[in-house]
């Protein structure tokens, strides 16, 4: 299901943007302006939702989601800040290094490659969300804090060697 509800996300770019707060970088650097949400998220996990559940291989789920997909909204929710957390928890394998930076960079650098390599196996969804997401401070910024925090432990033990 998981393969079906990024496959929605790949051909519904429009929504997607939407979605995942469309990145004013990102709009800019395309030449087009930033697509912002005018109704609730809640519309888009129910398009989501169809896309993904009327196709199940479960009667119920194909049921539900021809009668009421709404019931799958808070499922569908809960999977994308599954798939965040996952995201953010790889990309500190990266660390500082992939901050920013596309995929194609990340993959032509020999010091990253053999990381993603990893990052991919154990998460195959990564290439499409690092390329959806990695502008995107809400999505990023809790995985850089964690290397932020070294970095000021590291100045502060500086200062205190210092008489």
């Amino acid at each position: 299901r998981t393969d079906c509800l990024i496959e929605w996300c790949r051909t519904h770019e429009g929504e997607r943007k939407k979605l995942f707060s469309d990145s004013t970088q990102d709009a800019r650097e395309e030449g087009r302006s930033k697509q912002q949400l005018r109704h609730g998220k809640n519309q888009i996990y129910i398009e989501m939702a169809k896309a993904i559940f009327l196709h199940d291989e479960t009667d119920e789920f194909r049921a539900l989601a021809a009668t009421n997909p709404g019931v799958f909204a808070s499922s569908i929710h809960s999977r994308l800040d599954v798939l965040k957390t996952k995201y953010r928890k790889q990309n500190t394998l990266l660390g500082q290094t992939g901050a920013g930076r596309t995929y194609e960079d990340l993959l032509s650098n020999e010091k990253t490659k053999n990381i993603l390599a990893a990052i991919t196996k154990d998460f195959p969804w990564w290439a499409d969300l690092h390329g959806w997401w990695r502008t995107n401070p809400p999505t990023t910024i809790l995985s850089v804090l964690p290397m932020l925090g070294r970095i000021f432990q590291r100045v502060l033990s500086s200062f205190s060697n210092c008489s």
